[in-house]
C-alpha cells in the first residue's frame, strides 16, 4: 500500500468555476471505495496566493497504478480553468519505508 497525495492551488478569481467543475467532476468520477481509503478527502486553506486544497488517499494493494491514472484524469478536468495547477506524489507508508530497510515499524 501507499498514499497518493494530490495537491491544488488556483487563483481566488476563479473560485465560481472551480466550484462548477467539481461538480461535473464529482459525477463522472464517484468516490470508488476498490481504490483505496481517502485518508484526508480535500483540506482546503485560503492564502493570498489563492486557494489551496490537499487530499491523502492510502491506496490499495495492487492499486496504485490505477489509483494514479484516476487521480491525473480528475485533476485533467481543470485544465482549461485559468492559473489552476496540481501536484500528484506518491508516498510509502510507515510500514513500506521501515520494509525498504529490513525492519518493522515500533509498536
Amino acid at each position: 500500500m501507499a498514499y497518493i497525495v494530490v495537491y491544488t492551488r488556483w487563483p481566488s478569481d476563479v473560485i465560481p468555476e472551480i466550484v462548477k467543475k467539481a461538480i461535473e467532476v464529482a459525477r463522472k468520477f464517484p468516490e470508488d471505495e476498490s481504490l483505496g481509503e481517502s485518508v484526508v478527502p480535500n483540506a482546503v486553506k485560503g492564502t493570498l496566493d489563492g486557494i489551496t486544497t490537499l487530499s491523502v488517499t492510502l491506496v490499495k494493494e495492487g492499486k496504485l497504478e490505477e489509483g494514479l491514472r484516476r487521480a491525473m484524469a480528475t485533476l485533467a478536468m481543470y485544465a482549461s480553468i485559468p492559473g489552476f495547477e496540481y501536484s500528484i506524489e506518491t508516498w510509502a507508508t510507515l510500514e513500506e519505508a521501515y520494509g525498504a530497510i529490513g525492519q518493522k515499524p515500533p509498536e
